[in-house]
């Protein structure tokens, strides 16, 4: 099969050069700035891989079947056909490249897991890993059981919260063994991009911006368009151990719940405390449970499992529970929590359907005026008030609608703050 375009391999950098000569690790990332040769390096290093495997199995992924065509097969085939070297590309399905077959799969929801080749793999490829499912990244993982076994991954910078940076990019520990090395670019590690193109771009994103620090510096940055923007770690996360925060005696103490009947969990623990100017709210504390960690090893919690280890690390036994909050389409964990006792007292449980743009308005507004404050120890929390997003192509069709993405903790704590100012007797009359 013969691709529409030729192909032209320019000179590589000497960043490109180093990419090509040394990703003989585990998992190799190419991190940077847009239009700095990742994926052209890439390629050449992925079929160089195939060819020298003594596997005949491999991954191919990206966002979806569409970006990993345009970004990776629409060049690579190109480049084959340059080459003399015959493939045959089964559209959505595989591209079989001299007796070696690539799998070819779109990772943009959780819903492919069940889809994912149930073989040993000899390396896998991935386009934008940024945007795929934790849960997705670790299957495939799961899969290079081999010793040889290798995976390649690209990637754009993103919110310095994303998991990927944690847990591989900048986890020193992964990287002293050997098990990840990391190759990060600016958009000058391209030297067959003009002057003026460089110019061009720079332009359009002024020093400073994010943009600039993603597109040009190729580093993780905070991105336009968070949706708590008035929230300021300095001024909205307290010490828990400041006499001022931990001597507080409040009016109410809530537990609320975003519970994931697949992966992530959270429960977040409150102190209301009624004032006449309006309420406070302090998330004092916060259990976090995801599935997808390597030490969870994919163990799912059930209601059981949720309300047992949330309860030995929130409920001490030194306060009243004024209200287990869960969301509205929880039954089986309000059925399990209403069997459960606390102090020898049933859990007064209750249910919050939000309203999701009104809510993040009240939550954007105690933010600002610093009458919702988390505790330094909620690190979830902390790290997704600052990366909770709005979702940029709703926002094109006009909808002001967040990404279901770095969402568990404002979820969660949602129910704690709107869904007590909807039981009269928990608040001051007529304050918010």
């Amino acid at each position: 099969m013969k691709s529409a375009n030729a192909f032209e391999l320019k000179p590589f950098g000497k960043l490109s050069l180093n990419y090509l000569r040394n990703s003989n690790y585990f998992i190799n990332i190419q991190h940077g700035a847009i239009r700095s040769s990742k994926t052209t390096a890439s390629i050449v290093r992925w079929l160089k891989f195939i060819k020298t495997h003594h596997y005949d199995n491999f991954l191919m992924t990206g966002n979806t079947q569409t970006s990993l065509y345009r970004n990776v097969l629409r060049p690579m085939m190109s480049l084959l056909d340059s080459l003399g070297i015959s493939y045959d590309w089964r559209k959505n399905e595989y591209i079989e490249i001299e007796g070696n077959t690539c799998w070819l799969m779109g990772f943009n929801h959780e819903g492919m897991a069940g889809r994912i080749p149930g073989v040993t793999l000899g390396g896998w490829y991935a386009d934008e890993v940024n945007t795929y499912p934790k849960i997705l990244v670790n299957l495939a993982l799961d899969r290079l059981s081999e010793e040889d076994s290798q995976a390649f991954w690209t990637m754009n910078p993103d919110n310095p919260y994303h998991y990927l940076y944690k847990e591989y990019i900048e986890n020193e520990k992964k990287k002293s063994i050997g098990d990840v090395k990391v190759w990060n670019y600016t958009i000058w590690d391209n030297p067959n991009l003009s002057k003026q193109y460089i110019e061009r771009t720079i332009r359009r994103y002024p020093e400073g911006t994010p943009d600039y620090k993603r597109k040009i510096l190729g580093i993780a940055a905070i991105a336009e368009g968070v949706i708590y923007s008035k929230f300021v770690e300095a001024h909205n996360t307290f010490d828990p151990l400041d006499p001022v925060y931990n001597n507080i005696n409040y009016n109410k103490k809530v537990l609320s719940t975003d519970y994931g009947a697949g992966n992530v969990s959270v429960v977040g623990l409150f102190g209301i405390l009624f004032n006449k100017e309006g309420n406070d709210y302090h998330l004092l504390d916060e259990y976090y449970y995801d599935a997808t960690d390597p030490e969870n090893n994919g163990v799912q919690l059930d209601d059981d499992d949720l309300y047992k280890n949330a309860s030995e690390q929130l409920l001490d036994g030194s306060f009243l529970l004024n209200k287990w909050w869960t969301p509205h389409d929880a039954a089986s964990l309000r059925a399990t929590l209403k069997k459960k006792t606390y102090m020898s007292r049933a859990i007064p449980v209750d249910s919050y359907t939000p309203d999701v743009n009104n809510d993040i308005q009240e939550i954007q507004k105690l933010f600002a005026n610093q009458k919702f404050k988390i505790s330094k120890k909620c690190v979830n929390s902390i790290a997704q008030a600052q990366s909770y997003i709005w979702d940029q192509k709703a926002k094109q069709r006009g909808e002001d609608q967040p990404l279901k993405r770095n969402d568990h903790c404002p979820d969660m704590w949602r129910a704690a703050i709107l869904g007590s100012r909807q039981v009269k007797k928990s608040i001051v009359p007529g304050v918010g």
